[in-house]
């Protein structure tokens, strides 16, 4: 479709001539901006977006681990690893309102971890999701794991575009019974609870996300399928047959178990023939809270220092996306937004701030970004180049250069005088533009 025919029109207008939704619904203001492009392959690709949580920086193989992790290894020689991928927010929730969102989480409803007993707390439904982009681009969309962006009805995954969804709520389960904090369970299948006790968590959502893709493989819609593990987020918990294989190290069993269900989804997806026509992308939620996991980065969740922020990141597409690359080229997680619109034929909108990776998936780029932001509590951060500046309460401002310093040890400020104001006054009026967006962060658990 070109430009043309969808100037003009109101959301409403364009959705019911797609017919993707029921009548009197309609997305959020961003749907206007939204073109599809003229180049739109007719058979647009499945996308398999699947994150962990918590995971330290160095715990899988092919990122400097050991043999933990065969199958996301073998993902990263069959596609593109990325070494500095970012997460928007060092923390759960506003990184999962990143990628559904492509905005910064400090202009959103929701820039920290909901909480529970907040019926208001949550990702407003006047944001327009990727799974709603999608669904209006005839997709199938699901989401099988870990929700963590509202408990209330009005903000659970079947409001935000997912026309299905497995899994629980909150943003920490027990893994044998489901369970939050404080008892209660929040495990939902599409509107309804649901419950297995006794299930392994991890092994749960593996089997949900390979009957999702048998279920649609066949089908002439493409799909969309968002799997977020909860591992390894604590509870430190995890089946006695892994923990004997890794010598009673559990956090070690919990990754190698998920690594195995990302194995047999991958096989589910190979099996029916969908390779060479599925996107799928892997990233880490942010860092580990141990801040030893995430050597040689320095610092760990909650933090803005290189190990709370900056994750693993694999992504393959067969014929679109090189196998065996590395890539060094600054990303961050609202990129993942502007992607998926983009390879299922839409130009991403323009009120975002991700950008279409593409280009530097497939080698034909070398950069995205010339600035990257980041905000948390009594932190914020900007990085060019090499170069990022760290402010954290009220220490003086100091520069590092995270590539040849991951550890962020020795600072630079004095040395370059000239990039810290720079940097400085950037990352200013950055913060002058979110306004009083962010806040005073709730109690959240």
């Amino acid at each position: 479709m070109s430009d043309s025919r969808h100037a003009g029109i109101s959301r409403r207008e364009a959705l019911a001539r797609m017919g993707r939704i029921a009548a009197g619904a309609a997305l959020a203001p961003i749907m206007g901006s939204l073109a599809w492009a003229e180049d739109a392959d007719a058979r647009r690709p499945n996308i398999l977006l699947i994150e962990s949580d918590d995971m330290g920086y160095s715990e899988l193989g092919c990122y400097g681990g050991g043999p933990i992790s065969p199958n996301l290894d073998m993902l990263a020689q069959e596609g593109v690893r990325l070494t500095h991928f970012y997460v928007a927010v060092p923390l759960c929730a506003p990184t999962r309102v990143s990628v559904l969102t492509g905005k910064y989480p400090q202009r959103t409803s929701l820039a920290w971890n909901p909480y529970f007993r907040n019926k208001e707390d949550g990702l407003s439904l006047d944001e327009t999701t990727i799974a709603e982009v999608l669904k209006a681009l005839g997709y199938h969309t699901g989401l099988v794991g870990k929700w963590h962006l509202g408990y209330a009805p009005k903000f659970r995954p079947r409001k935000q575009g997912f026309d299905e969804y497995f899994g629980f709520l909150s943003g920490w389960a027990d893994y044998f019974q489901h369970t939050y904090r404080e008892g209660t369970k929040w495990m939902f299948k599409n509107d309804d609870p649901y419950d297995e006790p006794g299930v392994y968590m991890t092994d749960l959502l593996t089997r949900e996300a390979i009957s999702f893709i048998n279920r649609n493989a066949s089908k002439p819609k493409p799909f969309f399928l968002y799997l977020p593990y909860n591992a390894p987020h604590g509870p430190i918990q995890a089946p006695e047959d892994w923990k004997k294989r890794f010598g009673g190290d559990t956090y070690k069993a919990m990754i190698a178990c998920m690594d195995d269900g990302i194995g047999k989804v991958l096989a589910a997806i190979r099996e029916k023939g969908l390779d060479d026509n599925t996107l799928v992308v892997f990233f880490n939620d942010n860092g580990s809270p141990s801040a030893e996991r995430n050597a040689p980065l320095s610092g760990a969740k909650s933090g803005l220092r290189e190990g709370g922020i900056r994750v693993p990141m694999i992504a393959r597409w067969p014929g679109r996306i090189p196998a065996g690359e590395v890539m060094d080229v600054p990303a961050i997680s609202m990129d993942l937004f502007a992607t998926f619109a983009a390879v299922a034929g839409a130009k991403p909108p323009r009120n975002i701030d991700g950008r279409d990776m593409m280009g530097v998936l497939s080698g034909k780029s070398e950069s995205l970004h010339e600035l990257l932001f980041w905000q948390f509590k009594g932190q914020t951060a900007a990085r060019r180049g090499e170069l990022k500046l760290l402010r954290q309460d009220s220490q003086p401002d100091r520069l590092y250069n995270v590539v040849k310093d991951q550890g962020e040890k020795e600072d630079l400020s004095a040395e370059y005088p000239k990039t810290v104001k720079g940097l400085s006054a950037a990352l200013d009026q950055w913060l002058a533009r979110l306004g009083n967006l962010s806040g005073s962060m709730p109690k959240a658990l």
